[in-house]
């Protein structure tokens, strides 16, 4: 599986692939292909960044069921 470290920061924060995606201004669509393929590892880390400042902002509840 490609961008392993991205989608287990997804999973482990409640993100939701759609969420990600409007997280870093881009359609879901889009979000799928980039992940098709390993991402270099600033760019991963980039967005794990994003997400976890997200979820410190309170901007995505990351309690939700």
């Amino acid at each position: 599986m490609n961008n392993t470290s991205v989608r287990i920061e997804m999973a482990m924060l409640n993100i939701k692939q759609w969420e990600l995606a409007r997280i870093l201004g881009i359609s879901e669509s889009t979000l799928c292909r980039k992940l098709r393929e390993e991402l270099p590892p600033e760019e991963q880390i980039k967005i794990i960044q994003l997400m976890r400042n997200k979820i410190k902002a309170g901007e995505i509840d990351a309690d939700r069921a």
